[in-house]
């Protein structure tokens, strides 16, 4: 997966800041990768060679995986200059829906792709096992098929 490496990256930010967590947690996930050395070599490295929209975008998708939240109202950053904005992580996914598993995934992936497939583009089925994880994760199938799409995650081949 192309983005394993962001994954990583935020389960190890996320292990060093105090819990519980704010809504604000993609902002001091930034924050903390910005003020540590250390992360914010292997943010660099990511960036070059993800993009910068991609690891940013992805980064905030990690943080709300691995908590369980979801956010739909952005707010501007506050404490890192590394993003300009960020979604309030208020709400719990599992009071939203039940995760599908990794057969049901595919099924909504393929349910999907079927139904949109004239829209979407070519290279997207390249992108199944992303897509999947994503589903898997708790993202909506319009969310997870968004998420490839606008990451720029078909150009970063």
């Amino acid at each position: 997966m192309k983005t394993s490496g962001v994954k990583a990256m935020v389960r190890e930010v996320l292990a060093t800041l105090q819990a519980p967590y704010t809504e604000h947690v993609i902002d001091d996930v930034f924050h903390a990768i910005e003020t540590n050395p250390k992360f914010l070599s292997l943010y660099h490295i990511l960036c070059h060679d993800l993009g910068k929209n991609v690891v940013n975008n992805w980064c905030g998708q990690w943080v709300a995986h691995a908590l369980g939240k979801i956010g739909e109202v952005q707010v501007q950053s506050r404490r890192s200059t590394l993003i300009g904005s960020y979604s309030l992580l208020d709400t719990d996914a599992a009071t939203i829906a039940r995760k599908p598993n990794e057969h049901e995934s595919r099924q909504l992936m393929w349910d999907y792709y079927q139904a949109h497939k004239a829209s979407l583009p070519a290279d997207i089925r390249s992108h199944r096992n992303d897509i999947v994880e994503l589903l898997i994760a708790g993202s909506s199938v319009q969310d997870a098929f968004a998420a490839v799409m606008h990451s720029d995650l078909s150009s970063a081949n």
